[in-house]
């Protein structure tokens, strides 16, 4: 017999909108970076995926885990828009949620440059691995929750995509 679900009652409007306020910036600045620098785009599947989590509150039994499952719900968001959206280009390899300032940007450009152009050379699921675990510092198990894969596939897809990365920076 399924379990069902029950609702949290943790998860009330206040509450959510907190978890907005703490994970939306960070999210958008994950998903701009998935995207190669279309803001807007990250923008828009934030907004979905936040209206999608509400939506599905009843759905979350542990609101520790908030993170990783409003970040699973942006993937499926992004995978299904994916599907529809033309490739993108790196136009603009500042396009971020959070600007940074004109000395940070002006530190990290060229690294920036190297760094976008090698990750653009990996598969979407190497990049996605890599992209949760080192940048988002999430843990293994997180990253395998929200790709719907298994812990060991996340740690062979970070490995890959690592080596790739570092031979193309040259490290």
């Amino acid at each position: 017999m399924k379990p069902t679900a029950v609702a949290s009652p943790a998860l009330t409007p206040a509450v959510f909108q907190q978890l907005y306020q703490q994970y939306s910036g960070q999210l958008c600045a994950y998903l701009t970076r998935s995207l190669r620098g279309d803001t807007t785009e990250a923008e828009g599947i934030v907004q979905e995926a936040f209206l999608k989590a509400w939506e599905k509150r009843d759905n979350l039994r542990d609101p520790k885990a908030f993170k990783s499952w409003i970040y699973s719900i942006a993937l499926n968001v992004l995978r299904q828009r994916k599907r529809k959206l033309r490739p993108l280009a790196v136009e603009d390899i500042e396009a971020t949620c959070e600007r940074p300032s004109p000395e940070q940007h002006v530190a990290a450009s060229q690294e920036l440059d190297r760094v976008l152009a090698a990750l653009d050379t990996l598969p979407d699921d190497q990049r996605e691995a890599v992209l949760l675990v080192r940048l988002e510092n999430m843990k293994f198990r997180e990253a395998a929750e929200m790709l719907g894969v298994p812990e060991n596939t996340v740690k062979t897809r970070v490995r890959r995509g690592l080596l790739t990365l570092a031979e193309a920076l040259d490290l």
